[in-house]
């Protein structure tokens, strides 16, 4: 099986940018999951996480997301997402979780316009 995922991290403003291409599904989940961590590991608070390059996110996708802002919660910091297709933030939409501690944003710009402003 030929997984079409690729994850890099770096950091903009002393917060961590997470990009993402590609699918995230249960075969790439393990890479996500391990990437997230590793912002978090950073000793930071909040983490902006680019889903702009990916072309699909299953449940258990959303599920990483959801456990990562949950960890943050107890930080008080956000999962600050940069996308914008619809249908992606559709699914933050009817799950409920940007009603959480996870906020939408169309660019990394906006999302660090926001935090330093």
């Amino acid at each position: 099986m030929v997984l079409n995922f690729n994850i890099e991290i770096e950091e903009k403003q002393d917060i961590p940018i997470v990009r993402v291409k590609g699918d995230i599904d249960i075969y790439t989940c393990p890479k996500l999951n391990k990437g997230m961590t590793e912002a978090i590991e950073g000793g930071h608070s909040s983490i902006v996480l680019d889903l702009e390059g990916i072309h699909y996110l299953d449940s258990t996708g959303l599920g990483i997301i959801a456990h990562t802002a949950r960890t943050l919660s107890n930080k008080k910091g956000y999962v600050y997402i940069v996308c914008q297709q619809p249908q992606i933030r559709k699914i933050f939409s009817v799950s409920g979780l940007d009603k959480k501690n996870i906020r939408l944003f169309d660019t990394d710009s906006d999302v660090l316009s926001e935090i330093k402003g």
